[in-house]
């Protein structure tokens, strides 16, 4: 990428994670813009977002890989990880080699379960204002030393934007919307799992492929991409319309 592409699609990222009060606002659209953001400027990977729910619990919301939303669903499952570490601390961690064996040592599971995947090093930045924290961004990449400083500073940059963008979204809620946002963001990552599922059936390729195609879609139309799952769900557009989207994303 070009410094003046760079810089363009810089400012393009701090002006669209501010822009939330809008009328339709999805959180897990605007975090998919997030992470499309990350993918381009930060030398990555993949990433993945959890976020804190009203009881203090981490959720898995979205990823920009099928690999990835799985490590995020581990770490919610064996409670351990980057992100837990992340969010219970409110502060960054890492980057954090995987083949340490003391990294084996602190994450037993989610080492394993992260370089099986192909990762060699991870960190995690939090969603966090001043002391609070709604969540947590995980970068992977799967170089050993892959993850450079000033990408952990852009990172943890856009990461602030996203968190003042929601929160001054949600202070334009009432209490009871708030507490709903969170399972709204669910509710779309069980649709969008579906719409996975039902592509790849009718295209006869693995569900990351259709994945990939989904976000690729929605991004070039700047469509919601929760709402476009919603109509392959529904047999409101034909799989053709992503037969032919066959260049490869990083994975």
């Amino acid at each position: 990428m070009a410094q003046w592409e760079r810089d363009e699609r810089l400012a393009k990222a701090f002006l669209e994670l501010s822009d939330t009060l809008v009328e339709g606002f999805h959180l897990v659209d605007f975090l998919h813009v997030l992470t499309d953001h990350m993918l381009a400027l930060l030398d990555v990977t993949a990433i993945g977002v959890v976020m804190v729910d009203a009881q203090g619990r981490l959720v898995d919301v979205t990823a920009s890989t099928d690999t990835a939303h799985q490590l995020e669903e581990a770490q919610v499952e064996f409670d351990e990880g980057p992100s837990k570490d992340c969010c219970s601390q409110h502060v960054q961690v890492g980057p954090v080699d995987l083949n340490d064996p003391a990294t084996a040592e602190r994450w037993p599971r989610f080492t394993k379960a992260a370089r099986t995947a192909g990762f060699a090093v991870v960190a995690a930045m939090p969603l966090r204002l001043r002391e609070e924290v709604i969540g947590a961004v995980n970068i992977f990449h799967g170089r050993p030393a892959g993850l450079h400083l000033a990408s952990l500073r852009l990172g943890q940059a856009l990461a602030d934007a996203a968190t003042i963008g929601i929160l001054h979204q949600r202070l334009s809620q009432d209490q009871a919307e708030r507490v709903g946002q969170l399972h709204i963001a669910l509710n779309s990552r069980i649709i969008i799992e579906q719409a996975k599922g039902a592509l790849g059936a009718r295209l006869n390729i693995p569900p990351e492929t259709a994945f990939e195609r989904l976000r690729a879609h929605a991004r070039n139309n700047r469509t919601s991409l929760t709402h476009l799952c919603q109509l392959v769900v529904e047999g409101g557009v034909s799989a053709g319309t992503f037969a032919a989207q066959d260049r490869p994303r990083r994975p």
